[in-house]
């Protein structure tokens, strides 16, 4: 499903493939994010530090080569935010880039089962917030399948993962 000049990127949505860049790359420039987001630089820097307001992310950034390097992608305590709504964008921006790391983990073994694995990093989350976060990474092009190779053996679950820059939302950047 390739988006069309009409659709506009949410933020939700650039923001996640704003982590997916870090995820795949050793370094993300203004450049990259204005070319493929038509964003400013203050829009991509404040993408940047809501990632790492979320815990998901910590850079540096390198004034000469105008880029960020990723120091860590680790896991670290949210910041603190008395707001409730901005509290629960974090959480959500979180629960997505915790869930995109651990699917792209999952693919490189037998996958485990979609709902299991969501159970296991975030087992008070409801069904349908689970069903939400799997729609959301779906319009990003990450997605789940379950295939059964053969009649009298159980199925394997994997997970599509896009390349750099094959995101749904990257449509400039395919090659």
């Amino acid at each position: 499903m390739a988006k069309t000049s009409e659709e506009e990127v949410t933020k939700t949505s650039r923001i996640l493939s704003v982590y997916h860049l870090f995820l795949n790359c050793e370094e993300v420039s203004f450049q990259e994010l204005r070319q493929q987001f038509e964003v400013s630089e203050k829009t991509s820097l404040r993408d940047i530090r809501l990632l790492e307001r979320a815990g998901v992310l910590e850079t540096r950034y390198d004034r000469n080569a105008k880029a960020f390097y990723p120091v860590s992608l680790e896991v670290r305590p949210m910041a603190e935010e008395k707001n409730q709504t901005r509290r629960k964008y974090l959480e959500r921006i979180r629960r997505l880039c915790l869930l995109m790391a651990r699917m792209a983990e999952e693919d490189d073994s037998d996958g485990m089962n979609k709902r299991d694995l969501y159970r296991e990093l975030f087992p008070d989350c409801s069904d349908r917030t689970r069903q939400r976060d799997f729609q959301e990474l779906e319009k990003l092009g990450y997605r789940a399948s379950y295939s059964r190779e053969w009649p009298d053996e159980p199925g394997r679950w994997s997970y599509e993962i896009p390349n750099t820059y094959g995101l749904e939302t990257m449509p400039r950047m395919r090659w």
